[in-house]
This record gives C-alpha cells, sequence and structure tokens, in this order.
C-alpha cells in the first residue's frame, strides 16, 4: 500500500536509534508533502496543459500521501519508540508525541477501509473535474447567455442595481447545485459515510470532525445551535425592518444582500482601489509586527477562466526547526478578484488579510517536526480559520477605515460614509453569522440521511429546509449551499463549522486584546502575541487549549453574539470610540519589512516580485491591476 523504497527504508531506520527513525520519517513526510502541495498548485490554478491529467497527478500523489498516513503500520512504529524512551533530547521526545498525534488521526487499521478511502479521493477528483468543466454563468436579457464564474455571481448579488440581473446571478449559482448532484456527489456521500461507519464513527461527518477538531458531532453542534439561539431574535429583527421599509421583495435570497449593503459597497468602493491591496496589507501586517520569517510567498489574485473559483492558502514547504536549523516556509495563496468590478478592491484587501493571516501562522510554526507544521489533522481546522478572520477582521473596524480606507488620490473616507456602512450592515450582523450556520447544518443533514433515501430530491429538500430555517428567508439563501465548493473536496468536506466556531474565538481574542490595550489598528504587540501564544507552537495543542491560554477564559459564543446583537447605536458609539483613539496611535510610518519573499503571479506570468524594498514591488502590482481595470472597462 505504499512506495516499497521508501517503506523498506523507514522499516530499517524504526529498527534503528530514535534519532535516525525521527530523521528518516520527517524526511519521507517532507518529501511527499511537498510534491503533493505543488501538484495541487497546478491543478487548482489551471496551470497544466491538460486539466485532467493535473488532476489526475494531484490524485495520484494524494494518494500516495494517505497512504503514507494511514499505515498503521507507523503508529505502531512510533509507539514503539515512545516506550523504547531513547530520546536524546526533549526535541526528540516533542517529535514522537507529535507524530503520534499525527498517525493516530490518520491511521486506518482496514485494508478495506484505506482501499475504500482511495475510491473516494479518485471519486472526488471525478467530480471536481464535471464542476470545473461546467458551463457557468447567467442569462442576461439584452445580451443571451454570459459566462461567469461563481465569484462574479455572488459579487452581483451584492453589486449589481438591475434586480433581474440579480435573479439571474443567483439562478446561476443554483445551477451549480444540477451539475454536482448529476455528476456524482450523492455516490461521494455514500462512500464518505460508509467510511466513516467502517472506523467507528456515527457518520463521516462525525469521524471527520472526531479526526480533526477533537471533538465529536455532537460537541460542535452543541455549539452551534447555541449560536443559532442567540442569534435568531436579532436576526429576524433586521429582515422585518428591511421588508418594512423597502418592501417584501427585498427580502428575496437574490435581493437581500444588495439592499443590506449594495449601496454602501458602491459608496465606499473608491476607497478600497484594487490596485493599492498589497500596498495597504503590506503596511497594515507590518505595523502590526508581523514576520513571515523567512518564507517565500506567491500570490495568485485575480479571476481568471480554469482558476479554483475560491481562495486558499497552501504551505508545500513547511516551516519547522531541523535539529537545530530553521527552515522557512514557502506559501500559496489565491483570491478571484475581478479588475474594475465594484467591489473587487475590497475582495482583494480581505483575501489578502485572510490568506495572508494563514500564512503568518504556518510561516511562524517553530516546533521540532514537520509533523507539527501542515494543514491538515491533527491542525484544528477551526483554529487554523481563527488566525486569517482575526486578521480579516480588522478591515471592517472603524478605525481602520479612518486610518487606511482611501481613494486613490490619497482622499480618506469620510466619517459620515463609515457611520453610513454600520447603519446599513450591523442590523444585519446576526443573520451574516447565521449564513454559515446554513451551511453547517445543511451539510450535516446531508449526512444524516440514509443510504437508501439518499436522492437528489431528498437533499434539495432537506438543503432548502435549512436555508429557509438558518436564512429566514422562506425561497433559500442567497448562496445556495451545494454551489459551497467545500463540500465536494475531500480536505473542506465536514470544514465549514470551522469558520462558525472561529467567528467565536476571533472575537474572543479581539476582546482579549481591546481589554489590554485599547486598540488593534496598527498594535504593534498583536504579531509577537500571536506569534508567541497562536502560532510557534503548531498543532501541539487542542484548539479550546489555545483560546484559553491566549484569553483566559474557555471558547464560547458571547463575545460574538455581543458583537452580532450590539443596536447600531452601541455600534456607532463603539466606532466614534475607536477613531477618537486614533490620536494615541502612532501611524505606522517605517519601511515595510515582512520579512518575506513575495512573488504575484498571474497563471504562468509573474506580475511583480518583492526585492529588498517593498514599495517598489507594491507599484508593480499596482500597475497591473490599474492596466487591467482600464482594459475591462
Amino acid at each position: 500500500m505504499q512506495n516499497t523504497t521508501q517503506g523498506a527504508d523507514l522499516t530499517a531506520a524504526f529498527a534503528g536509534p530514535t534519532t535516525d527513525a525521527l530523521a528518516a520519517l520527517d524526511r519521507a513526510f517532507v518529501d511527499l508533502h511537498t510534491k503533493k502541495e505543488d501538484a495541487f498548485w497546478v491543478a487548482y490554478m489551471g496551470l497544466g496543459d491538460d486539466a485532467e491529467a493535473s488532476r489526475a497527478e494531484l490524485d495520484r500523489l494524494e494518494i500516495e500521501s494517505k497512504r503514507f498516513l494511514q499505515d498503521p503500520g507507523k503508529l505502531t512504529a512510533v509507539r514503539a519508540l515512545l516506550a523504547r524512551d531513547d530520546a536524546r533530547d526533549a526535541n526528540e521526545r516533542i517529535s514522537l508525541d507529535g507524530w503520534l498525534r499525527t498517525f493516530e488521526a490518520h491511521a486506518i487499521e482496514s485494508r478495506e477501509a484505506r482501499e475504500l478511502d482511495e475510491a473516494i479521493t479518485a471519486a472526488e477528483g471525478s467530480l471536481a473535474n464535471a464542476r470545473a468543466q461546467m458551463r457557468l454563468g447567467y442569462e442576461d436579457p439584452a445580451q443571451g447567455f454570459v459566462k461567469a464564474s461563481s465569484v462574479k455571481l455572488g459579487m452581483m448579488l451584492v453589486s449589481e442595481k438591475d434586480a433581474a440581473l440579480r435573479r439571474a446571478a443567483w439562478d446561476g449559482l443554483r445551477s451549480i447545485e444540477t451539475r454536482v448532484l448529476d455528476s456524482g456527489f450523492l455516490d461521494v456521500v455514500r462512500m464518505r459515510n460508509r467510511l466513516g461507519r467502517m472506523l467507528g464513527a456515527e457518520d463521516y461527518y462525525d469521524w471527520k470532525v472526531r479526526r480533526v477538531e477533537g471533538m465529536s458531532k455532537a460537541e460542535v453542534f452543541a455549539l452551534l445551535e447555541e449560536l443559532d439561539h442567540k442569534t435568531r431574535e436579532a436576526a429576524q429583527r433586521g429582515l422585518d425592518d428591511l421588508a418594512a421599509r423597502e418592501g417584501p421583495d427585498a427580502c428575496a435570497p437574490w435581493n437581500v444582500r444588495f439592499f443590506t449593503a449594495g449601496d454602501v459597497t458602491h459608496e465606499q468602493d473608491p476607497y478600497f482601489p484594487f490596485e493599492r491591496a498589497v500596498e495597504r496589507w503590506g503596511r497594515s501586517f507590518a505595523a502590526l509586527g508581523i514576520d513571515y520569517r523567512g518564507a517565500t510567498m506567491v500570490l495568485d489574485l485575480v479571476d481568471r477562466e480554469g482558476k479554483y473559483e475560491n481562495g486558499f492558502m497552501h504551505g508545500p514547504e513547511l516551516a519547522w526547526v531541523d535539529r537545530g536549523e530553521a527552515r522557512p516556509a514557502r506559501i500559496h495563496f489565491t483570491a478571484n478578484a475581478i479588475p474594475g468590478m465594484v467591489g473587487s478592491g475590497a475582495r482583494a484587501l480581505g483575501t489578502l488579510f485572510h490568506e495572508g493571516g494563514h500564512a503568518a501562522h504556518f510561516a511562524n510554526i517553530r516546533m521540532p517536526s514537520p509533523c507539527f507544521g501542515h494543514e491538515f489533522a491533527p491542525t484544528s481546522v477551526a483554529f487554523a480559520e481563527t488566525q486569517s478572520m482575526f486578521l480579516d477582521s480588522l478591515i471592517e473596524d472603524a478605525d481602520w477605515k479612518a486610518r487606511y480606507a482611501r481613494t486613490s488620490d490619497g482622499e480618506p473616507m469620510p466619517l459620515a460614509l463609515i457611520e453610513k456602512g454600520i447603519r446599513a450592515t450591523q442590523p444585519f450582523a446576526a443573520w451574516g453569522v447565521r449564513q454559515m450556520l446554513s451551511v453547517c447544518f445543511a451539510e450535516r443533514a446531508i449526512y444524516e440521511i440514509p443510504d437508501d433515501e439518499l436522492t437528489s430530491e431528498r437533499v434539495l429538500a432537506e438543503v432548502r429546509a435549512v436555508e429557509a430555517r438558518m436564512a429566514l428567508l422562506p425561497d433559500g439563501a442567497p448562496r445556495p449551499v451545494l454551489s459551497v465548493p467545500h463540500l465536494l473536496a475531500g480536505e473542506s468536506s465536514a470544514y465549514y463549522h470551522g469558520y462558525v466556531l472561529a467567528e467565536m474565538a476571533v472575537h474572543q481574542t479581539r476582546a482579549f486584546f481591546l481589554e489590554r490595550d485599547g486598540h488593534l489598528v496598527d498594535n504593534a504587540r498583536i504579531g509577537p502575541d500571536l506569534r508567541e501564544n497562536y502560532w510557534a507552537p503548531g498543532n501541539s495543542r487542542r484548539f479550546g487549549d489555545f483560546v484559553r491560554g491566549l484569553t483566559g477564559k474557555p471558547l464560547s459564543a458571547d463575545a460574538l453574539a455581543a458583537r452580532v446583537n450590539a443596536s447600531v447605536e452601541d455600534a456607532l458609539a463603539a466606532a466614534h470610540a475607536a477613531i477618537e483613539r486614533l490620536g494615541t496611535v502612532p501611524e505606522f510610518e517605517g519601511a515595510v519589512e515582512l520579512g518575506a519573499h513575495i512573488r504575484v503571479a498571474h497563471g504562468r506570468d509573474t506580475v511583480a516580485e518583492s526585492g529588498a524594498d517593498f514599495e517598489p514591488f507594491a507599484r508593480a502590482f499596482a500597475d497591473w491591476i490599474a492596466g487591467l481595470a482600464r482594459a475591462a472597462s
């Protein structure tokens, strides 16, 4: 079930001293991980000449990597090394504990279950190809069918002023559901559930969360149900007020996002110029004291045909300390911004903060084995998302906008427009959280359908019921659940709850820093504190232990619920106080030094590359984006 040469080498190493065994294990894992992640980038970015061949190569390496991690013999060998107790020093004992947790999260004793898992990987690859090749877009009454990515369709729901085109965009998103259901998704669900039950869990969802989060499905959803209860009243109140003000059609799923944010998105758009996104990301992160510790980073930020339609970060080369020598990370991350489209600059900036937050996390791990430094189990999804979502939350803050949100000519966003944004969005903050809950509860419902009842009709009925209950809209959610790409891929299936748990941790972490320091924007203590308490230990601790360790409190929904349930008046008062406090927060005026070599790519082309000075790099990116925007106009 594994590469025989590699297997023989490891068998020989396990028979020798622990020092040699760990060195061989680390080398073998790093080699496999890097090859697989480089293939992932080629396949998901559409860089290969043959998309199906690229996906097949990724599937092959994915299976090889799974064989390595699922091999029960390695778990047995690591346990034997721990029992032998001949580790040379504390770092070797830490490494053994890390490998034990890693193999406990992945090892599958049953040969039948391992073979089923490989079959699932192949089926997921076929499903991904079918989704990537679908004819996606919307029907324009004047132009006929217009090709569009799911990213563009989603942005149209916020920024398109023509209600008929918004409806067409939403219908386009719903067409993804039909494609997915007709292309093998149900077979993948059956196979995943069979695997989960073979491995002793209630179903696939239960098995996945136990393996990744160290929690049962029931424990995860107890937290989510608490949040459901705490946000329902405020969310319903916001929708009722919208219907009373704009009419019941405003609450149609293709209209609600426009009426809750559309005007403000248009008005604030000039203050988030796409071409300045890289410069503002770099300056803001430098002001927070964030350092990528020598990492090499590749950023592919603009939407194009053949590219995966969702942002992500993966690290082909892991940050770790190899026998006393720090190994810097190599990190890839992506966005799907569309130059010239309203909202694209804010989207690009949000992705830079989000995926750049992931990158900061994984670039700062300082543990004595690579098993602590990857983004897969036993790394907690919720904890990983806490890092990215904490940092992308900053650009929604009034004081961050007052300092950083400026037009291309340098004009700051007026206070009145910041206030208008709060008045428009705060009544729907609780409803926004419930959009994430929709995905979580619907995915759980799909895996709880008995195999003999698993049909497209039953799946859609379950999904619609959850969408109506969580989004509080009888016609469904603005983002149809089965258009969410996470549900299709093995690595991100049974995953979305991580975003909700992360939101809880984000607001708990924000509350800690605000109580201690009084501000978040340009707070130079944040980067070092995150590095020491959240990042450096890798996956050596559980999610809840990390949060308690920094904040001093157990994870709860309290801080998040308080934030999203706040009245407009309270939110405005907090914004005014934060902006007034800026007078005591010095602006960052030094050189932007992120400790990284950064290359911006567009497919196979290099757009900009950082050297010793960040500013020329940011200008080269700005010039390129400005050219794309002119061409699109």
